[in-house]
């Protein structure tokens, strides 16, 4: 395929990213929920059509697959997440998880182990403890579920930072970000259940995850 046609047909899905990202957005802070509910998947199924629009371009390996797998399983976290009238927490959590799993071995295919990768993982490891100390009186019932979701999303940030350190470009640091993306969205997500509400949490939530999803698919071109 030309590369001028792949050039136009991606300017083409990133507009209507932004776009129903924005509208989004917009509704969700005015808590308009029956658009809501309509845009705030929608913006993840356009992720997950850029994915696979850049896996069919390039051809489809295990690695894509991977992720463009994460994306489904983030898209039924989203639709779990998007709902305010009743609480779906641990269904998005369990999704979520699954997400990261998928992730996980995506950035684990042909990855060469070595003593940076322990350095790194001590770093997040203390980070997410430190911030684990600050929500576990809060969590109750959850224990588990969220001890089991911050190591998987530790795995996930250590593959991407090891992955940017290694010299795979632009790979590496495509990934990098939205890893680093996700993991601040998630800590938002946290800090407004389990310790204090933050106003609009979902607007400010969503300007973090979206683009680091966004991230993850434009990856499955390099």
């Amino acid at each position: 395929m030309p590369d001028i046609i792949v050039q136009t047909n991606v300017v083409y899905l990133l507009a209507i990213f932004f776009i129903v990202f924005i509208i989004r957005e917009i509704v969700a802070f005015k808590k308009i929920l029956k658009l809501k509910y309509v845009f705030t998947p929608l913006i993840t199924y356009i992720v997950i059509i850029t994915a696979m629009y850049l896996s069919y371009v390039r051809g489809f390996t295990v690695y894509n697959i991977f992720i463009i797998a994460g994306l489904v399983f983030a898209l039924i976290a989203d639709i779990f997440l998007m709902i305010e009238e009743i609480s779906f927490f641990i269904h998005g959590l369990f999704f979520f998880l699954l997400t990261h799993l998928c992730y996980v071995y995506a950035l684990g295919i042909n990855y060469h182990f070595g003593n940076i990768d322990i350095i790194i993982m001590l770093v997040i490891m203390v980070i997410f403890f430190s911030y684990y100390l600050v929500i576990h009186k809060t969590k109750g019932t959850l224990y588990i579920p969220v001890m089991l979701y911050m190591f998987v999303l530790s795995l996930v940030l250590m593959l991407a930072i090891g992955t940017f350190i290694k010299d795979e470009y632009p790979r590496g640091a495509i990934v990098t970000i939205a890893a680093i993306l996700f993991a601040v969205s998630d800590g938002v997500l946290a800090f407004n259940r389990f310790i204090k509400p933050i106003p609009h949490s979902t607007v400010v939530t969503w300007s973090l995850y979206a683009p680091a999803q966004l991230l993850f698919a434009f990856s499955c071109y390099y």
